[in-house]
């Protein structure tokens, strides 16, 4: 494997996809009894917001990584590698974003890092999109759902 093919987009959402694997073993949310007791529970424990969102992430960050190293390039519909990550990292932290608004109570710095490495793989999956001349996915991008929509059907 030669990380020198890597541009410093890559390196970032590297980096983020290696925080939100390090992100979910961590604690997101606890309750301390001062000396007596405490109890700490990680992205596993929490939800399917919480690692559902990391996993998204961390889903990104392999598809660029694995387009960048020239060992498989991941296309959807439409969807270049690059969309396809920045699409799967921003459904990452719309999941995260979602937790925290769920459960404001007792929250722990696993959370935070959380968010932080959804957002470092979008940011790196954003401008190696930019990079590669590629625009922000549009609805068009998806193809139809459901069946075609011309005339010619009838």
């Amino acid at each position: 494997m030669d990380l020198s093919k890597l541009s410093k987009n890559h390196k970032i959402a590297l980096a983020g996809g290696v925080l939100a694997l390090i992100s979910m073993f961590l604690p997101w949310y606890g309750v301390s009894f001062g000396a007596i007791a405490s109890a700490n529970f990680n992205a596993w424990s929490v939800g399917i917001l919480a690692w559902g969102g990391l996993v998204l992430a961390i889903a990104g960050a392999v598809i660029l990584i694995l387009k960048a190293l020239d060992i498989q390039d991941v296309t959807v519909a439409n969807l270049a590698a690059e969309q396809l990550a920045l699409v799967l990292a921003g459904a990452g932290i719309i999941l995260i974003v979602l937790r925290l608004l769920t459960q404001t109570s007792f929250v722990r710095y696993g959370l935070f890092l959380g968010f932080i490495s959804a957002a470092a793989v979008a940011y790196g999956a954003y401008a190696s999109m930019k990079e590669a001349g590629l625009e922000l996915p549009g609805k068009e991008s998806f193809g139809s759902v459901g069946g075609s929509t011309s005339d010619d059907d009838a």
